[in-house]
């Protein structure tokens, strides 16, 4: 339980929220607004106009988050609205609320966002973004590397395709079992859907007749 009255505590909560969400937003125009000749961590420009909407400070993250993990650099911004999501799920109390401990969420973002960036350089190298060094980053360029020699083409993106579906799911909370059968649920009543339809056309149609 909070040391803190319960009017106050919950503003704190909701101040932590807003700060992540501009947070969010920032690094999203950063990223969305990058340009190669905006000044960043990885080089140094003199340029009279940026063109980065969010400023020098804007375009050196993004050239840093980009550098280190290409273009899924864009994780940092669902881990923020992540946060956001969990903390607001436990509040409202109309829905079962998300106990795993913080390490292990940002354990599977870990993961999720470094198979992203191997994934991302071994299958996107040729992928025409701008972007300071290459799709993947730094740590794509390495893991990409390191799985193609010991697991092959073929083999290593399976395995990062499951240590992506395995860190979303630690990251989430997400179950693929339930997914799959929601999916199949919509499937199935899509089916009968259409069906019904056609089946009720064919009846006025050879009322008509």
């Amino acid at each position: 339980p909070s040391p803190l009255p319960e009017k106050i505590a919950l503003v704190l909560q909701e101040s932590r929220w807003l700060v992540l969400i501009v947070i969010a937003l920032f690094l999203g125009l950063a990223l969305a607004g990058y340009h190669r000749t905006d000044p960043g961590w990885s080089h140094t420009m003199h340029v009279g106009a940026l063109q980065n909407p969010t400023g020098r400070g804007g375009a050196w993250l993004a050239d840093l988050l980009l550098y280190v993990f290409g273009l899924s650099a864009w994780w940092w911004i669902v881990l923020m609205i992540g946060r956001v999501w969990t903390g607001y799920r436990r509040l409202d109390g109309l829905r079962s609320a998300d106990r795993r401990p913080l390490y292990i969420a940002l354990a599977g973002f870990l993961v999720l966002i470094v198979a992203s960036s191997g994934l991302e350089a071994l299958r996107f190298y040729t992928l025409k973004a701008q972007l300071p060094l290459q799709p993947g980053g730094m740590i794509g360029l390495e893991i990409g590397r390191l799985s193609l020699r010991y697991l092959g083409y073929t083999g290593a993106t399976l395995t990062l395709l499951a240590c992506i579906a395995v860190g979303w799911s630690l990251f989430s909370g997400m179950s693929w079992l339930t997914a799959a059968e929601r999916v199949g649920t919509a499937l199935e009543l899509s089916y009968l859907g259409v069906h019904g339809l056609f089946e009720r056309w064919q009846d006025r149609r050879i009322g008509r007749e």
